[in-house]
């Protein structure tokens, strides 16, 4: 099966029917079993996951994230929202990890809020459940925020499991119309291997000084369950006169859909219609400005 047939079949939304076609490292993990992290003393990086269900990508994140992270201090905080499968009894045998067991799914917003409260790294970093990172990842974003204060946010690389791009940060241009910079392209295009700024990095591999994120009052709840909060983090961290930077040595593979699934008409999917009119009433100052600049 040659890439293009692989992306074709991702966009139908069936990716987690593809892992015997995926490279080694993109691949879910076969079955879960004990694990355990190191404890860090003074913890630099807090990682935050929040998850429902879906324990065998939860487990194939944290693996990975065990596996390939090195060269930073850094504590796993999970968030469960209420997992009716065996995702309890899987965090439960992680050794060296914080639990936090909500007795109802509180979405995305909420969950990471909850999880932020518990932090002791200056930098939070939060992180999908359906998600695979790679060596050197967390590094490279620790790197961007402590060489340049002026930075408030950096993001990741996202790929699909096919390894074609996903996202190289994001822009949003008028009527709060959201690009996801190089989808489906190459990711070894040189345009897509620079640090630069964007206007967002999603929230499926996005660090935040944690005082900005305390300072703004964490993920704004009027976007809550989940959708446009992390581009509305951004657009605040950018109001304050911090820099949001896309990272491309920080390469995170993304299970995009699994989580939520795909269809904006239904279900937790439908709130990306429903707040991306939220955001456009709360930033249209911004985005008008940005209009005018451009024009």
């Amino acid at each position: 099966m040659t890439i293009d047939a692989v992306a074709r079949l991702i966009r139908k939304g069936i990716d987690y029917c593809l892992t015997r076609y995926l490279p080694p490292r993109c691949a879910l993990e076969p079955a879960v079993h004990p694990l355990a992290f190191a404890r860090f003393e003074k913890v630099q990086v807090s990682v935050v996951i929040p998850v429902f269900n879906k324990s065998i990508h939860t487990f194939t994140c944290l693996k990975s994230l065990l596996q390939d992270t090195a060269g930073v201090a850094y504590e796993v905080i999970v968030v469960d929202n209420a997992s009716t499968d065996d995702t309890p009894w899987m965090l439960a045998a992680i050794e060296n990890i914080t639990v936090i067991v909500n007795q109802e799914n509180l979405g995305f917003v909420d969950a990471c809020n909850l999880g932020a409260s518990r932090a002791r790294g200056a930098y939070l970093h939060f992180l999908n459940n359906d998600t695979i990172v790679t060596p050197g990842w967390l590094a490279a974003l620790v790197d961007v925020l402590t060489a340049d204060p002026s930075v408030g946010a950096a993001g990741s690389k996202l790929l699909y499991p096919n390894l074609r791009l996903a996202e190289a940060g994001g822009m949003v241009g008028p009527g709060a119309r959201a690009v996801n910079i190089g989808k489906f392209e190459r990711a070894g295009k040189p345009q897509y291997n620079r640090l630069r700024q964007v206007d967002y990095c999603s929230g499926a591999s996005l660090m935040v000084r944690r005082d900005l994120f305390e300072r703004i009052g964490g993920f704004d709840r009027r976007f809550a369950p989940a959708y446009w909060e992390d581009t509305d983090l951004c657009f605040a961290l950018r109001k304050l006169g911090f820099h949001v930077l896309y990272q491309p040595a920080s390469v995170v593979v993304h299970f995009e859909g699994v989580s939520a699934g795909r269809r904006t008409s239904s279900g937790m999917k439908r709130f990306q219609v429903i707040n991306r009119q939220k955001f456009l009433e709360k930033w249209a100052d911004e985005l008008e400005r940005k209009r005018s600049q451009s024009g």
